[in-house]
Order: C-alpha cells, then sequence, then structure tokens
C-alpha cells in the first residue's frame, strides 16, 4: 500500500477522527488521502498556528490523540508556537510536514520555503527541540526500505510519552509502496511492567510517611488528565480519606462537590483561610505536579520537600529520593488499600479541615452594577453543567476562572504553564470538534486583546457547524499586561472593534458568488461540492454592560440550550482585575 495509506490506517487505529491542519502544495497528496478516508474528517483551519491550537483543545477535550498537517518550512513554523505549548503542557500531537521531493533533496535544488539549498533538514532539527520523537524520511534507499518501521517507532513515541512527536515526508513519497503487513501489529500503547521489587520498596516508604503524618494533604495536579488517572486519584481518596485541593492546572480533575475538596491552592497566594491550612501540613502528596511559576503562586509552597511525595507518571520521589519508572499508576492502588485501615481517622480530620477553610459568601452587587471580575466568575459556576468544557484564556480571564465552581463531570481548560495570548480561540474549535462526539457544551472566555490574535478560526467554527458560547471580556485592551506593567501606555491598547458584526462577517447568508458573470455549470458543481462540509448555524449576539443583564442572559433557557453559537460582549470597567491576577503580579497585598 502507499506510504500515505499507511499513515492514515494507523492514526485511524489509534482513534484519530478529527486531523487539523493548512493545505500546502507540498502535503495536497496526503490530504487526498485523508479527504477519501470516511474515518477521518479534515478541519481545514484558517492558519497553521490556530490548526496547532485546535489540536491542543482536541486532546485536552477527548483525552485522545491529535493530528497535525502542514506544509514545509512556513507552514509548520507557524504552527511550532502551538506544538510548543502542547510539549509544555504534556498533550498528545503528531505533527506531519509534507516536503519537497527527494529529487529536490538529492539535487540540493533551493526550492521555494527552504533557507538554504544544502539545509533541507533544518526544520526537522528546530522541531526536535518541541518533539519526544522526530524523523525526517530522506532521500536515500535506506530511509525508504524503513519508512513503515520509522512511522511506526514515532507513533509508539505519541503514545507512550503523550507528547508531540515530528514526521516529515517528501512529497513523492505519500506514493511510496511499503508493505501493509505492518499493520498487523498493532503500535504498543500499554504501559511497561514496572520492577516489583521497586515497587514494593517505594510503596512500603510512602507508607511510612503516611503513617508519621498528622496533617496530610493531596494536590491533584494537571498530569492526572494528562495520564488519564482521574479514577485512580478518586478511588485513592476514597480508599484514605484524605483531604484534596488542587492546583490551577489541575482544576476540574478532582469534583468539587467532593466531601474531600477544600479548593484551589496557589502556595502564598491562595485564599487566605486555605493557605493558613496548607502551611500546618506536615505531608504533601502532590500527583502530578507542574512547579511552573503562576502553578504555584510564584514558587510560593510553604511545605519543606523533605515532608513532599510526589508521584507523577513515571516516576515517584519521596523526600530528597525519586525512583524512576514507577509512578502514580502503579503506587496508588497498592498504597491506597494499605492506608485504609485509618479512612474514618481520616475522614473526621477531613470534615474539621472543610469547615476551616470554607471562605465567607460574597456580597451580591446590585444590578445595575457593571460586571467586574469578581461577580463574573461567582456567577459563571451557577450556569455549568456536567458535560461542559470551559475554555479560559490565559489572560485576566484564567485568574478568575479559577475560582469558579466546576460541577461534576465538566472539565476546565487553560494553558497556564505555557501561556500563549490567543490560544483559546484554536482551542476552542478543537473542543467543539471533540465534544461533538460526547455531547456538553464548550464555553470559552476570552479577552479582547486576545481574541483579535487569533479571532479568524470563528470561521472556521461555524464552517464545521461548531456552536460554543464564547465570551469576550471587553476591557479596552491587553488588561493582564497593564496589571503587570503599563496601565496606561499606548502599547497595551488595540484598535476598537465593532463585535457585534463579528458573526456576520465569518458566516454570511447571502450567496454573494451565485452572481459572477459567466460562472459555467461546471464550475458551479465545484463549487457546490468543495463546500459540501459547510453548515448553515443559527448565531446570536449579546451585549451586555450590567450584572442584572448577565443574570438575566443566563437564566435564559434560549441561551442555555446549544441550539446556536452565541457571542457575549461583556463591556467590563478598563482596570479591574481578578484579585488573584493582582496578587501574583505583586500590585495587592
Amino acid at each position: 500500500m502507499r506510504l500515505s495509506e499507511y499513515l492514515v490506517e494507523r492514526l485511524a487505529q489509534l482513534g484519530a477522527k478529527h486531523i487539523f491542519g493548512c493545505p500546502g502544495d507540498y502535503n495536497m497528496q496526503f490530504l487526498d488521502v485523508i479527504d477519501d478516508d470516511k474515518r477521518v474528517q479534515w478541519i481545514g483551519c484558517a492558519n497553521e498556528l490556530n490548526a496547532a491550537y485546535a489540536c491542543d483543545g482536541y486532546t485536552r477535550a477527548t483525552g485522545e490523540i491529535s493530528v497535525l498537517v502542514t506544509t514545509y518550512g512556513v507552514g509548520e513554523l507557524s504552527a511550532a508556537n502551538g506544538v510548543a505549548g502542547m510539549f509544555a503542557e504534556s498533550l498528545p500531537v503528531i505533527h506531519i510536514v509534507g516536503m519537497p521531493t527527494t529529487e529536490s533533496h538529492s539535487s540540493h535544488r533551493q526550492m521555494h520555503h527552504t533557507l538554504d539549498a544544502n539545509l533541507y533538514d533544518n526544520y526537522y532539527k528546530m522541531a526536535r527541540y518541541i518533539s519526544v520523537d522526530a524523523a525526517m524520511i530522506g532521500w536515500t534507499r535506506q530511509d525508504w526500505q524503513n519508512a513503515a518501521p520509522t512511522i511506526d517507532r514515532v507513533l509508539t513515541s505519541l503514545v507512550q510519552e503523550r507528547r508531540p512527536v515530528y514526521l516529515s515526508v517528501p512529497l513523492d513519497l505519500f506514493e511510496l509502496e511499503v508493505p501493509s503487513e505492518e499493520l498487523k501489529n498493532p503500535i504498543p500503547t500499554s504501559r511497561p511492567q514496572p520492577n516489583q521489587e521497586q515497587l514494593e520498596y517505594v510503596v512500603k516508604v510512602a507508607t511510612n510517611h503516611f503513617n508519621e503524618a498528622k496533617r496530610p494533604l493531596v494536590l491533584v495536579d494537571y498530569c492526572v488528565g494528562r495520564s488519564r488517572a482521574m479514577s485512580v486519584v478518586d478511588e485513592f481518596v476514597k480508599q484514605t480519606g484524605l483531604p484534596v485541593a488542587v492546583a490551577p492546572m489541575g482544576k476540574s480533575l478532582f469534583p468539587e462537590d467532593d466531601d474531600h475538596f477544600l479548593g484551589v491552592y496557589l502556595g502564598g497566594t491562595s485564599h487566605k483561610n486555605l493557605k493558613d491550612f496548607v502551611d500546618t501540613v506536615d505531608l504533601l502528596i502532590i500527583i502530578g505536579g507542574l512547579p511552573s511559576d503562576m502553578n504555584t503562586g510564584r514558587f510560593s509552597y510553604s511545605t519543606p520537600a523533605c515532608n513532599v511525595i510526589n508521584f507523577h507518571t513515571n516516576t515517584t520521589s519521596i523526600g530528597y529520593s525519586e525512583f524512576r519508572k514507577i509512578g502514580m499508576h502503579e503506587v496508588l492502588p497498592r498504597l491506597g488499600p494499605l492506608l485504609a485501615k485509618d479512612k474514618a481517622m481520616r475522614l473526621s480530620y477531613t470534615q474539621e479541615v472543610k469547615k476551616q477553610v470554607q471562605d465567607p459568601p460574597q456580597q451580591l452587587p446590585s444590578s445595575d452594577s457593571p460586571v467586574i471580575h469578581d461577580y463574573l466568575w461567582d456567577r459563571i459556576g451557577s450556569f455549568l453543567r456536567a458535560g461542559d468544557h470551559m475554555v479560559v484564556e490565559v489572560g485576566s480571564s484564567t485568574y478568575g476562572a479559577v475560582f469558579s465552581h466546576i460541577p461534576r463531570h465538566a472539565r476546565f481548560h487553560e494553558q497556564i504553564a505555557y501561556g500563549s495570548i490567543g490560544w483559546s480561540v484554536g482551542a476552542t474549535l478543537g473542543v467543539s470538534m471533540g465534544v461533538e462526539q460526547h455531547g456538553g457544551r464548550c464555553i470559552t472566555f476570552v479577552g479582547d486583546g486576545s481574541l483579535m490574535m487569533s479571532v479568524q478560526e470563528i470561521a472556521t467554527m461555524m464552517r464545521y457547524g461548531a456552536k460554543p458560547i464564547i465570551f469576550v471580556l471587553n476591557n479596552d485592551g491587553y488588561e493582564i499586561e497593564r496589571v503587570i506593567h503599563g496601565p496606561d501606555r499606548e502599547y497595551n491598547n488595540i484598535a476598537s472593534v465593532d463585535f457585534s458584526l463579528m458573526l456576520d462577517f465569518f458566516n454570511r447568508d447571502r450567496k454573494v458568488r451565485s452572481n459572477v458573470p459567466d460562472m459555467s455549470e461546471e464550475v458551479t458543481k465545484q463549487r457546490e461540492e468543495s463546500h459540501k462540509h459547510d453548515q448553515a448555524v443559527q448565531k446570536r449576539y449579546h451585549a451586555v454592560r450590567t450584572c442584572g443583564e448577565l443574570d438575566q442572559l443566563l437564566s435564559s433557557d434560549a441561551f442555555r440550550n446549544e441550539d446556536a453559537i452565541h457571542v457575549v460582549e461583556l463591556f467590563m470597567p478598563r482596570g479591574n482585575a481578578p484579585d488573584l491576577l493582582e496578587t501574583i503580579m505583586g500590585q495587592k497585598k
């Protein structure tokens, strides 16, 4: 079979249902195969960066691998920022790049998109820094003979490491004949078996630490979701009776209505009651942690390292000792039953702590008050429901939304570790394509400045029938940057845009090309065929300026249901920011 068919077959075996990207003259033969295969759907994006963002959102929402296809050089470099974000935040994507032909390689011709005639591997070398595995199928006969095993090696790294991988293929090699019998051997997806003697030792050491602790706390973080270990953690907590907090990147990975849940912990920038309790903890059990600045309240955890246990995907560290190839999946199921004998005592302790860390209820503003962050994020919690996916831009939205209540079986998505402004719009496309398989709503919060970075992907959402609810926080510019520095500076301003026209602009109802002079019947048929996937979606725009208007909108049945794409423009006061953002940035004590 052809290499292109082999590659699509492998992707389908791994559960890929959508492939994101942009066409380019070095990848179109591969796109033909994708377009003809009924198991996968091509999602053509407005640009490669947004396509990479879409892959990011897709894998967050589904837990499955994502697939990105670009052209050589100009396309892959546009996508690189989005892929780097997935590398930083441990998300699985295979980036497939179509390259110039093998003849161009071997003769060192300076084709378009190249930097130098003799450097066809320069983009591949760049990609290696943001990939756990990378391969360039070159122009030698040995490369051709090893093409199928090379693809399998890269895909094995993808599913086992669950981080980005890179594969570049010369245009003519998409037609290369490769042996199909390799497909009988599935890509290995199971975790390798740990050394049992080492595992027993790790469990014994961890048990000793638990038995000595008087005030333990479990902290759930991002890799619980990346490693698909939510049920493992949930069972461990049920067996042990321990109290649980979540880091910002771990939000929604443990149910917030659970009797064990205490709140969101950000070190010294946490809400006071929770911070005061964690300052007294003598054993902090971090599951799936990422110790980045914004995820830890600028590295302000108070527990000494000797009193910390870190369970990660493939490692466990206890105090100052690290044990490789043994992680949360192996240790927690063995450790939970050993600690169950003290469950009743720990449950009593958890209930006592839960009362200590509860915050007093907030005062409700008057209905004619402007919408400010404190009210917005508290009110949104009652609007969300099971099955929802809440996508929050890395700007000021993240630092308010982290305290919204997320109901059980809903998910919260942000990019706080990498922090690429504009990420949320492309991610919304990916989340929307993912949740259509499972139901539920995609609800996005993005600032007016961030939206301008990637706004054109809203057209792609409507083209493919996606119906997210998009809240645009219009505070007249880059509010997060104003908090950091230069609140009155010109560089934190943006162009004034009329967002009420956005949905009509990106999805016109009028068939304006139907009256093009001398348009033949054949061309008309070609146009109709080329737009066969385009969908007519209902679209709604809402302007909200007061708390009363917001409450009325969120209470409306017509708004709550998934019958249209909604854009809600929240006109918020310039200079208003979440308390957490101001605290982290040192603007508030």
